[in-house]
């Protein structure tokens, strides 16, 4: 009986083995994939580009939802007719193109509208609030970004704990080795 046993728990190792193994990549690429990104951002930030995630369908099919978008800033007098520019409003970030530029009474007024939009945006908009010019936009990119930015935390939570069991897993491996005792006679 305790031969089948013994059999038995041997014959489910290469089976526990594989799905650990399976998981622990998944996990190391998912993290990886994680850190890569924040550290990308970052290199984005120290260079004066901003990354930004499309969240509305105002500028489909140019701009997919989920797009990372990546802005340089712009001069305001280097906005032209027909130019996609990204400014902040006060609820929001936007991004949509300049159909026209009029004089107002603070100087120019910028009028956007959305690709998929029939008519132009109710808001003009000056142009001390223009962030910048869209510079590359990547699909799908953005839920990854949204994913890094919800979850990073936790991850890196959980990534210092497990370091810290494994660092005193191993100082106190020498104390839980079995094979160094030995019974009495």
């Amino acid at each position: 009986m305790q031969g089948r046993a013994v059999l038995r728990r041997r014959a489910d190792r290469p089976l526990r083995w594989m799905a650990h193994a399976f998981a622990t990549a998944v996990a190391l690429a998912v993290t990886t994939t994680i850190v890569a990104l924040s550290l990308s951002l970052l290199v984005l930030r120290f260079v004066g580009l901003f990354a930004y995630v499309v969240m509305g369908g105002a500028m489909e099919p140019m701009l997919p939802i989920g797009s990372l978008v990546v802005v340089a800033p712009i001069p305001s007098d280097a906005v032209r007719v027909g130019d996609l520019v990204t400014v902040t409003l006060p609820d929001r970030i936007l991004t949509h193109r300049v159909v026209a530029i009029d004089q107002g009474d603070g100087g120019e007024l910028f009028t956007l509208r959305g690709d998929a939009a029939a008519s132009p945006d109710p808001v003009t908009v000056q142009p001390s609030p223009v962030v910048g010019k869209p510079w590359v936009a990547i699909p799908t990119l953005g839920y990854a970004v949204t994913y890094a930015e919800a979850y990073a935390p936790p991850i890196v939570i959980g990534l210092i704990v497990w370091m810290l069991f494994m660092i005193t897993l191993r100082a106190l491996a020498p104390y839980m080795s079995t094979s160094r005792r030995r019974l009495p006679a």
